[in-house]
């Protein structure tokens, strides 16, 4: 199993509730993988409650990435809202997370010039080139909130096509998710609604979509499609108690340490 260091109960409540339902997954009931450190379906020791080392249960290593730092009935809601987006277009409804950390760390922010935000005042205003915002700084393309932006973007290293092709997106959408449709917070990296680049493909760099901070780790190493599946897959479990049907992901890599309990 999965290396992280369990209280004595911890250990006690694993093992009880191994003797009672087996090797299957808290959540879902799903048999988990017990060889294959590779598979999604690799059995996981996850933290009921983020911070808290009292209740510790067993899940897959995909459902633990998708869950990341949520509570139990966060994930649950975010589950739902995003199934009925998917399948009623209904609007996604945000909700304030209890633990969210952030994961986009300084490096990510990307380092803009100071030229992007010299201000040099004109007479007239002129519209943003990205959000159409009216700015009066000489001979600027974007205002400073997209410029920051913008340098994000080229700090990416990614090909000149896929940066036209994401500013063009911006143009005609603003800063909304790909996937869901909701605004983009462009000015607190801590929050989960903060704006991230998403490989629309992992590791592929010839498509990168917006979404959120949260959104970004939930779908983590699984193409759009996969992610929708699992997505919808959850939803039917939660709601209608229908097992979740496994599926062979394509760009799945995560390895999990194995250490000895």
């Amino acid at each position: 199993m999965a290396a992280k260091k369990l209280t004595s109960y911890a250990v006690k409540q694993i093992w009880d509730y191994v003797r009672q339902h087996g090797y299957v997954c808290y959540y879902t009931g799903m048999a988990l993988e017990m060889d294959d450190t590779h598979s999604p379906w690799y059995v996981v020791f996850d933290h009921w409650s983020p911070r808290l080392a009292n209740k510790i249960v067993l899940t897959s290593s995909l459902l633990n990435e998708m869950k990341s730092n949520l509570m139990e009935d966060e994930f649950w809601y975010l589950i739902r809202q995003l199934a009925n987006h998917r399948r009623h277009h209904s609007r996604f409804r945000k909700i304030k997370l209890r633990y969210w950390p952030g994961h986009v760390m300084p490096e990510d922010e990307g380092v803009a010039s100071e030229a992007s935000f010299e201000v040099k005042t004109s007479g007239r205003s002129h519209a943003c080139g990205l959000c159409g915002k009216h700015i009066h700084v000489y001979n600027a393309t974007y205002c400073p909130r997209c410029a920051k932006f913008v340098a994000r973007l080229h700090s990416k290293q990614l090909p000149r096509e896929t940066i036209e092709d994401t500013l063009a997106y911006i143009r005609k959408k603003g800063f909304r998710c790909f996937y869901t449709g909701i605004e983009l917070d462009l000015d607190n990296p801590k929050s989960p609604w903060y704006c991230v680049l998403d490989h629309w493909i992992p590791q592929d760099p010839g498509r990168i979509v917006l979404t959120c901070d949260l959104f970004n780790v939930m779908k983590s190493d699984l193409s759009e499609s996969e992610f929708w599946y699992y997505v919808l897959e959850f939803a039917d479990y939660k709601e209608k108690h229908k097992p979740v049907r496994k599926k062979k992901l394509a760009y799945w890599w995560r390895l999990i340490p194995v250490e000895v309990v």
